[in-house]
């Protein structure tokens, strides 16, 4: 098979979707498969195939169709600069996918609606076209805007221009793909809520290389652990959606309770610094570390007592699959996906979302139970190594590739 792997975003930013898309590749090929990758790159604008030298330079062709646009008969959209900055670069992102060739595909996999809808549009083929979704656009953009609109709540955000042409997007990615994949059935029955068939939809949830993980565990990671005080850990993108402003205003109610103990914010973003001027207000800064990106995080996962995942929206987050495979108690936020990976009091502890009190009390709970703690992280480690290993989720994906090639009528799945 020759398989293209597509998103509309950057395909070199760290996080969860390069890390599906790096992961599969890499399984495909392994099998003998031809896979290309192709996204965007932020520092020059293009859209390219990842192991080429060839490029399609958006900032060449944006001018134009933002000009086509602006004199279009489209106010509601004009009233809007963020709906007309996705729309235009929307329509550059095709330009570059059809430029870069479709043709030579036997399967496309987009990994967002936006890029399913793109290649729809230009696709000259009668090419399978899957798409998964790993999250909701409508809601992210939700979050992204209340970073800066705390009062904005979802109704009002969906009755907006932005909002209605984002959950547009999604409807629309949904409709354009021959089929669907979803990770968790949250996102499943967000999709199905808005009018698509269940019949259309697959569920495979993600997966992990469990050997190379513990390969890599083994590594020492070169940071010493606090002396005498219980760690903390956060991983993933300093992000208003991943809830890390959550975390910190946490560990502030607790600091006042307690002084036994260290957090460690592994990961960059836009939100670093806002972070850390919040830490020095609290008067945490001194106990609260901005790690950066690491390139092993397997090996510091192994310093760590505690886990956070206090996610707004996430879907499966692979970084709590991936402390959980560590061995250490987690506590994640009560939303989207994530009471899919976590059974409360079994496998970790659920919090109230965006409720840093609540948050407080839970990590209180666990450091004066030593052994719960213990418990909810061993039983964490094996509900992963039963139910999200790699070689699972490539084999039923690879399944579904199949089935789509051979023009199989795919029908509802679930893989769990």
């Amino acid at each position: 098979m020759r398989i293209l792997l597509v998103t509309y975003w950057s395909l070199s930013t760290i996080g969860g979707i390069r890390t599906y898309m790096c992961q599969l590749a890499a399984s495909l090929r392994k099998e003998g498969h031809q896979v290309d990758m192709m996204g965007t790159d932020l520092a020059d604008h293009s859209v390219y195939v990842e192991g080429r030298t060839q490029r399609f330079h958006k900032s060449k062709i944006l001018p134009l169709i933002r000009n086509n646009l602006f004199v279009a008969p489209l106010p509601t959209l004009h009233a809007s600069p963020e709906a007309m900055t996705i729309e235009s670069d929307r329509y550059a992102f095709e330009m570059g996918a059809a430029f870069l060739g479709l043709d030579q595909y036997d399967l496309i996999h987009a990994q967002d609606p936006i890029a399913a809808v793109c290649i729809r549009r230009v696709l000259t083929q009668s090419t399978p076209l899957l798409v998964s979704f790993h999250g909701s656009l409508a809601r992210e953009g939700y979050l992204d805007t209340r970073s800066v609109r705390t009062e904005l709540r979802w109704d009002d955000f969906r009755n907006t221009t932005y909002g209605k042409h984002y959950q547009a997007l999604e409807y629309w990615g949904a409709v354009s793909a021959d089929h669907i994949l979803v990770s968790s059935k949250w996102i499943g029955e967000l999709i199905t809520s808005t009018g698509i068939p269940e019949t259309k939809l697959t569920r495979i949830p993600y997966g992990v290389d469990i050997s190379t993980f513990f390969n890599r565990a083994l590594v020492p990671f070169p940071m010493p652990k606090p002396r005498g005080k219980k760690l903390i850990m956060y991983t993933g993108r300093l992000e208003y959606v991943k809830g890390v402003q959550v975390l910190i205003e946490a560990l502030g109610f607790l600091h006042n309770k307690r002084q036994d103990f260290e957090c460690w914010i592994v990961g960059e973003g836009t939100l670093q610094a806002t972070l850390e001027h919040r830490c020095r207000v609290l008067g945490i800064d001194h106990i609260v570390k901005f790690i950066g990106n690491v390139t092993n995080v397997p090996s510091i996962l192994q310093k760590a007592d505690l886990y956070v995942q206090p996610s707004l929206q996430d879907t499966q987050p692979f970084s709590l699959t991936e402390a959980q495979l560590a061995g250490i108690p987690c506590i994640g936020s009560n939303v989207t996906g994530i009471p899919e990976m976590i059974k409360e009091g079994v496998t970790g502890l659920l919090f109230e979302s965006d409720q840093p009190a609540s948050l407080s009390q839970h990590i209180h709970l666990l450091f004066n139970e030593p052994k719960l703690a213990k418990e909810i992280g061993e039983q964490a480690r094996q509900w992963v190594l039963q139910h999200r290993r790699l070689e699972h989720m490539y084999h039923d994906t690879h399944a579904l590739y199949t089935q789509m090639i051979g023009g199989t009528r795919v029908g509802a799945q679930s893989t769990q």
